[in-house]
Formats: structure tokens, sequence, C-alpha cells
């Protein structure tokens, strides 16, 4: 039984390198043609423009005030969307902390257009929305927490690649739970436009955000 969870757990990692490494064959030039910002001039880019935009499937879940929540939401703002769980030790807060600063860069900078960032939870067992909704206002007051159903998440995340898994848990109840660490930016249309994999930096989010518009100015 272990030896068969291990090749499982194997061909799930191969196949999201599989996923990555075909997105990021296909990233366009546009970054060479970006006249403002910095970091990400042609050859410095740390993010990952789609050529063509992905669409997301339907999905209905709920956010932080309890109330249900559809992927038509992300439309008509730019978004960054990240996955992760509310107990994680690391690498939410790390992340969360980052794109609390990328906006912060791009309204000290009176930037037109400030995307709005919307935190998904894959861990729905523990993390209820009054749950969600507290640990979102340690970085920001703006940010929206969304959670549901375990189809509904797996839709929206096999859609996007974006790969986790929750672990058996102690004698306490306590798991762990492995995801991808990338994060997404959605356009105005609400389609998957570029990602960004870790590392990434306040300022890398917020200048390459800027460029990415220029190229896109309505997704």
């Amino acid at each position: 039984m272990d030896d068969m969870m291990a090749r499982q757990k194997f061909r799930l990692f191969a196949l999201v390198a599989v996923v990555a490494a075909v997105i990021a064959g296909v990233v366009t030039a546009f970054w060479p043609q970006a006249e403002t910002g910095s970091g990400a001039d042609s050859g410095d880019a740390v993010g990952t423009v789609l050529p063509e935009a992905r669409e997301l499937p339907s999905v209905t879940l709920t956010n932080d005030e309890g109330e249900r929540w559809t992927n038509a939401a992300l439309e008509g703002e730019w978004q960054y969307l990240f996955f992760g769980f509310t107990n994680c030790p690391d690498v939410c807060p790390l992340t969360l902390a980052t794109l609390a600063g990328a906006l912060d860069r791009l309204d000290e900078s009176d930037a037109e257009v400030i995307p709005e960032v919307v935190f998904v939870s894959v861990d729905p067992q523990r993390d209820k929305p009054a749950a969600i909704k507290t640990y979102l206002e340690h970085f920001h007051d703006d940010f929206i927490g969304v959670t549901g159903e375990r189809a509904a998440i797996d839709r929206l995340t096999g859609a996007l690649g974006i790969s986790y898994k929750l672990h058996e848990p102690d004698s306490n109840g306590d798991y762990a739970v492995d995801h991808s660490a990338a994060i997404l930016l959605i356009d105005p249309r609400g389609r998957l436009r570029a990602l960004w994999q870790p590392p990434h930096g306040r300022d890398v989010l917020a200048d390459e955000f800027r460029q990415i518009r220029q190229q896109f100015p309505t997704g």
C-alpha cells in the first residue's frame, strides 16, 4: 500500500512538473516590449505571461462573510489569486505579506489600477469563513478569502495547475498541507493571464503587473 501511495504521489508531482514546463515553454515575448517598471526588463522577468489567457471553470464557493461566491466575482477587476490555508507556518504568511506589500507599492506610486487579492483556502475542514476573515485581517483589510466544498476547490485548482495534499492527522488531530506557492494573476475577464512562482517579491509583483496591464489594458 505504501509503495502504491508513493507511486501515486510521484505521478501527481510529475504531472504538475509537466504542466509547469508547458506553461514556461509558451511564455510570451511581451516582457522585452515593456517600457516602464524595474526588475522585469528583457531577461530579468520573474513572472510568466500566458500567450492566450486561460478560462476558468464555473465554481461556487463561500467567501469570508459566509456568502455565496462564484468565479464570476473575479470579473471586472484585476486580481491576484493565491491558494493556501490559515494554519500554514511559513509560505502563506510570507506570500500574503508580500501581496500586501505589492498593493502598498502600487498605492504609493499612484497606480491607476490596483488588483484585488483573493485567498483560496484548500483546507475547508479547519478554515471556516470567520477564521479566514480574521486571518486575512492580519495582512490587509481588503483581502478576500474563500473556501468551499472539496469538489469545487479541486475543480478550480485542477484548471489552474495548482497542486495540494492534506496529510494524515497526528494523535492530536493536527495535519500538514502541502500546496503550490504560485501567485496567479486573473484579468478583468476572469481568466488566468500570468503567474509568479517563488521566490517573488512585492516590487516584482507591482512592477510586472503594471507592465502586463500595459500589454493587456482590458485583460
